[in-house]
């Protein structure tokens, strides 16, 4: 989502509900989840009610957001902050909200992208972007590759659509050309950048674009 969609669907509770349920994220309820009876309505709080079994719920029932009371507008702001690479810290001040409430979001949106990349089920295709990155505490010595004591992590990321993540083992052009053969469809445009592992991409029956950061 662009920051021009993002402020779009975060006039109102009501907007931001309509984006989470268009995504699969919140449930459309057109029964009681309790009687399965279809006698039901919105009533106080944007809460659901069942005229069958008189019993309520909220919107987030049965989603990863069930018992989350973080309001769904500042939901959709964190997800763009976590997209963004903000710390915690900063996102928390940025959303008014406690550092842990924030923690526990970012960890929320974590654990979303590692279901998802357990889900085989789909193929990335069209124009991909590959990017390696490094994860860990403030150590002495080098940054990046090569840094001592850091977790490598993978990314595959199609454009306007999914993405992958994996912690890998090394960045060795044997593991990353193996997750592309994997998780990307033959013929997609790569771009990557001038890092020598990820030559060989052409070989596979990928086009493959090199981006110079410099």
């Amino acid at each position: 989502m662009n920051l021009i969609e993002l402020q779009q669907y975060t006039i109102s509770e009501e907007r931001a509900e309509e984006y989470l349920q268009a995504q699969g994220i919140l449930e459309r309820f057109d029964r009681c989840p309790y009687c399965e009876s279809t006698r039901i309505d919105r009533v106080r709080r944007g809460k659901y009610k069942c005229y069958g079994c008189r019993k309520e719920w909220g919107p987030r029932r049965g989603s990863i957001l069930e018992g989350l009371r973080v309001p769904r507008v500042r939901v959709l702001i964190a997800n763009k902050l976590f997209e963004l690479d903000t710390s915690v810290r900063e996102a928390a001040h940025q959303l008014g909200l406690s550092y842990n409430t924030v923690y526990d979001l970012f960890d929320l949106f974590r654990q979303s992208i590692v279901s998802m990349d357990r889900d085989t089920s789909f193929t990335l295709s069209g124009e991909i972007e590959m990017d390696e990155s490094y994860f860990g505490g403030r150590k002495k010595g080098n940054r990046g590759r090569g840094a001592a004591g850091k977790i490598p992590v993978f990314g595959i990321l199609e454009r306007g659509g999914k993405v992958r993540v994996e912690v890998v083992q090394n960045v060795a052009g044997e593991t990353l050309l193996t997750m592309a053969i994997r998780k990307v469809k033959r013929g997609s445009l790569i771009y990557t950048d001038k890092f020598r592992s990820y030559n060989g991409l052409i070989s596979y029956g990928f086009r493959h674009m090199r981006i110079d950061h410099g």
